[in-house]
């Protein structure tokens, strides 16, 4: 069966348009519109496709994490198959409005995550990106006394219809303090051709590491170990070449074509009497003036937890997801006029915090609060309420939205 196929879509009615000072009723939404659609999000996501089309550059939600309470603003409880069968489905149904390079996040608990992880993996319209675990709650904060351990963790699964697609690097600003040594030969060394290199190797007593100070040396130094010995050309070279050879300690070896630093030559050196590993000298990258590096699988937002009461100036009792949170994660999957689709669309918190970043956003909802605390939360937005990471942006309020509902 072809997943990415709608079938027997709805219509949207009662479109209206809100503004900072106006509301308008229009025949259908633009091409730039952003929407709030009360409905059932199955067949909401089916009527979207000819609206919207293949446009969703992410999407994020944190269904219903079925954890088999009665206490929460509707019954969290289904079967497993029924509730996997639940998610599947509307996952189907929403695949078709994902452009290709498209991030598909869902945010979810102990209690389903590890079954719908297994679900997902047997998609044959996703790949997975990245399991991130979010620390949401205190560790020594017990919200009862009665459970067998404080569940504090919570899981975010990233995934995409790309299998090349690759989860965004942290970019650091390359510091010059870094770059602190210089290195001195005082012999003219033994040459020695390794990987078809013409090298020159300086025994112990023939160079000398000078410590010049923050930002006034030529190089940064790197310790050979762990990933670096398999995943950094330097590195590789080390181990097919120069490790064998047995070489005493703090030998220097100068090997040409190494590096975009602009020297020509890479310096490595032997462990030190007693050490594993042996180290490289580098140069400053002439290629970048950042550093990119790999983002870790865990994210500390409890704090913003703690604070999310307050956020849109609308009250949303243990269900509102931290407007700092969903930044993170806009900003990592999209830019600027990019549209985020969240069809479990709850607080509104996914579509306050793309309107305030400048992205499209299309958010589902099913029950009353799309109108009573959705579509009043962007209003406020819309009227430039200060709460959330609007300082943080700089956000003033502007922009519209249009609210319709699914005709039965």
């Amino acid at each position: 069966m072809d997943t990415r196929t709608p079938s027997r879509p709805g219509r949207l009615t009662g479109l209206r348009r809100h503004t900072r000072s106006t509301v308008e009723p229009v025949d259908a939404p633009t091409e730039q519109d952003n929407l709030v659609v009360r409905g059932d999000n199955l067949p909401a996501l089916r009527a979207l496709h000819p609206l919207v089309g293949a446009c969703v550059r992410l999407v994020y939600i944190d269904p219903p994490y079925n954890t088999g309470s009665s206490d929460y603003l509707y019954p969290d409880r289904r079967s497993r198959a029924d509730w996997l069968s639940f998610v599947r489905e509307r996952v189907d149904a929403a695949l078709p409005l994902l452009r290709g390079d498209a991030a598909f996040v869902i945010q979810c608990s102990f209690h389903q995550s590890a079954y719908l992880e297994v679900m997902l993996d047997q998609h044959e319209g996703l790949h997975k990106v990245a399991v991130i675990h979010a620390l949401v709650r205190h560790p020594d904060r017990a919200l009862t006394a009665d459970k067998q351990f404080n569940d504090v963790v919570e899981q975010i699964l990233v995934y995409s219809p790309d299998p090349r697609f690759r989860m965004p690097g942290r970019v650091r600003e390359r510091d010059p303090a870094d770059y602190r040594w210089r290195v001195e030969a005082t012999g003219p060394g033994t040459p020695l051709t390794l990987g078809g290199r013409a090298c020159t190797v300086h025994a112990p007593g023939e160079w000398r590491k000078v410590d010049a100070g923050p930002g006034h040396g030529d190089f940064r130094t790197h310790s050979i170990r762990g990933s670096l010995r398999e995943k950094n050309s330097s590195g590789r070279f080390w181990v097919t070449h120069l490790e064998p050879l047995g070489l005493p300690p703090m030998t220097l070896i100068s090997v040409p074509g190494i590096g975009d630093d602009g020297l020509g030559h890479r310096y490595f050196h032997t462990p030190k009497e007693g050490n594993r590993n042996a180290s490289y000298f580098q140069g400053v990258p002439q290629s970048s003036t950042h550093t990119r590096l790999p983002r870790p699988n865990f994210l500390d937002v409890h704090a913003a937890y703690n604070r999310v009461a307050a956020e849109g100036g609308v009250s949303f009792r243990n269900g509102k997801k931290p407007e700092s949170l969903l930044q993170l994660l806009i900003e990592w999957f999209t830019e600027e006029g990019d549209t985020v689709l969240d069809y479990h669309l709850g607080s509104g918190t996914t579509s306050a915090v793309a309107h305030k970043l400048g992205r499209r956003h299309i958010g589902i909802e099913q029950r009353e609060w799309a109108e009573t605390v959705a579509l009043r939360r962007l209003r406020n937005v819309i009227a430039g309420e200060r709460s959330g990471i609007s300082d943080a942006v700089g956000w003033a309020g502007g922009g519209s939205v249009v609210y319709g509902e699914l005709a039965d």
